[in-house]
């Protein structure tokens, strides 16, 4: 399985996976240009998608599903609710091409077991996903202020982990958004900090060198390096990683970062 993140943040949201019988994007969020884009830096084709699958239905992460799907033909999938929410946005796509998932109901694409995840966000419906191929295990959160334990038993035991690190707390509380914007970033219906993400990977890692990609870091309320640190300096003090216990990278705004072989 291999796994690339072609953009990260409020400014648009896609991941790239690629198995042996399936290539497909987790969410289309920047044009359908800017991805065909993006894809070909990878030297990966557009015309050899097969499918989206769909978190939520806001812009930054539908932007472009409905020009990619009608383009080459790809099958869409996405929660009953986030298909009424983007309706709208993406325009109409071939009833054949259609596919509704329920969240913690597993199902089989191509040679993917997929699972979708309940986040916790201000959208009709929200869905993150854990996917598994031939031994290997991917899991894929963001847009979400809460992480549960039915949420971390599900993502358990991944090989890499795309989380959500979207705000340092003191560069959000003391930065330029209005208040209403603020709570609702703070909300357990907005977004993970860079603590909450420490939180929830502390519990997760196991030190068997997972990768970890910190992802939909804010661009007014974010460092990557303060984000890496920050997580860092958690995991130190809770004695979860000493020396190299696993790989980090932060995920681009609108650029390919480098693809992951699992």
């Amino acid at each position: 399985m291999k796994f690339c993140a072609l953009a990260s943040g409020s400014s648009g949201n896609c991941q790239y996976i690629e198995t042996d019988e399936a290539r497909i994007l987790v969410d289309a969020g920047l044009s359908g240009r800017a991805i065909e884009r993006n894809l070909r830096q990878i030297q990966v084709e557009p015309s050899t998608l097969d499918a989206i699958f769909v978190t939520h239905e806001h812009t930054d992460h539908v932007q472009g599903v409905g020009v990619l799907a009608r383009r080459y033909g790809l099958e869409v999938f996405a929660g009953a609710k986030t298909w009424m929410g983007m309706e709208a946005k993406v325009q109409p796509i071939d009833g054949a091409k259609r596919n509704v998932f329920v969240n913690y109901q597993p199902f089989r694409y191509r040679d993917l077991n997929v699972l979708p995840i309940t986040t916790f966000h201000d959208c009709q419906e929200g869905s993150g996903f854990v996917f598994e191929s031939r031994g290997k295990k991917l899991s894929v959160l963001t847009d979400t202020g809460w992480v549960n334990g039915q949420m971390l038993q599900a993502m358990e035991n991944s090989q890499l982990y795309y989380l959500e690190s979207n705000h340092d707390l003191e560069m959000l509380k003391n930065g330029p958004y209005p208040r209403h914007l603020k709570e609702r970033i703070l909300s357990t219906r907005g977004h993970l900090s860079n603590v909450n993400a420490a939180e929830v990977l502390a519990q997760l890692l196991k030190k068997k060198q997972e990768r970890v990609i910190l992802a939909h870091l804010s661009g007014e309320n974010n460092l990557p390096l303060l984000a890496a640190r920050t997580i860092r300096e958690h995991l130190n003090s809770e004695r979860i990683i000493d020396g190299v216990d696993f790989i980090m990278d932060v995920a681009k705004p609108k650029l390919p970062s480098k693809t992951i072989a699992l």
